[in-house]
């Protein structure tokens, strides 16, 4: 069997729904010793990322101009080949609905409410009381009106079904796995993961070794196991990738250290049964179609 890296680049396509790196470059990385570079995305014949700004607890009171530092380089940055979105992981910047227009316009396509930490809006995945508030409410609303994805990540239990409960459009987990597999708040249940597939939405494989694992020893065996678990419960139309590259404090799998490796994820999964349809489903079309670009990829 031919692998994926022996196949050439034109026949593989990735899309990522989660990475840190802007985040990582704000704070003085040098964008070539990140886990995500563009020399890594062009290896693959497609290769779409989505880019998150990440707002800190200490960033709460100037979440708008730590938003606005990171789109700048979202703008400013060449990341070759690689298809750019824009996503906030924790939206401290948001006071009103008024202010999902604001990042509508900056280009923001995807929302985390919260970090780990609850704000105004919801309960973080460190807090097991607060659900989504009155005004949490109203921004999801907004959300769906103007077309930004509700990522649920990092939610806690109870926020989770309270935004399910609000929702009408498709929500996403950009970078969550199997509680099943490895008992982790931050991972999905079942029903979660039933639940987010219903509504026309997409689960994001993180390549964090606690999440895999629950330990800081991963490999790529480990997070094909929890893609496999949704597999098994009918939902290879509902799970893709998200690496959380630059994100993990440089804990990922030992076999899969930045975005050049992931092809080492999907030909596991292939030896282990997957279909090539399947494999390119959860290597890049689930999320392209919950995105809305499948067919401008492939015009």
């Amino acid at each position: 069997m031919r692998t994926h890296s022996e196949r050439g680049a034109a026949e593989f396509g990735v899309f990522d729904a989660h990475c840190d790196t802007l985040s990582l470059i704000a704070d003085g990385t040098d964008a070539d010793n990140c886990a995500f570079t563009a020399c890594g995305a062009d290896t693959y014949g497609s290769y779409t990322q989505v880019f998150a700004c990440f707002i800190s607890p200490r960033e709460s009171d100037c979440a708008m101009e730590r938003l606005m530092q990171i789109a700048g380089l979202f703008d400013e940055l060449d990341f070759g080949k690689t298809k750019k979105l824009l996503s906030v992981e924790g939206a401290d910047m948001i006071r009103c609905e008024e202010d999902v227009d604001i990042l509508y316009s900056r280009g923001v396509r995807c929302i985390a409410l919260t970090w780990n930490h609850s704000n105004r809006l919801a309960g973080g995945a460190d807090d097991e009381t607060q659900g989504i508030t009155e005004v949490g409410r109203r921004v999801i609303r907004r959300m769906e009106d103007v077309g930004i994805l509700l990522d649920v990540s990092h939610l806690n239990d109870r926020s989770f079904y309270d935004a399910v409960s609000v929702s009408s459009r498709p929500i996403i987990a950009t970078h969550s796995n199997s509680r099943a597999v490895c008992h982790h708040p931050r991972n999905l249940t079942d029903e979660m993961f039933r639940l987010i597939r219903g509504s026309g939405g997409c689960v994001g494989v993180n390549l964090y070794p606690p999440f895999l694992t629950g330990s800081d020893r991963a490999c790529a065996a480990d997070a094909a196991a929890h893609v496999l678990h949704w597999a098994e419960l009918g939902g290879i139309d509902a799970v893709g990738i998200g690496a959380d590259f630059d994100g993990t404090d440089g804990l990922l799998p030992q076999d899969i250290r930045g975005c050049g490796e992931l092809y080492r994820l999907m030909d596991l999964l292939s030896e282990r049964g997957m279909s090539a349809a399947e494999t390119e489903l959860f290597s890049h079309k689930n999320f392209e179609r919950v995105f809305g670009i499948g067919e401008e990829k492939n015009a």
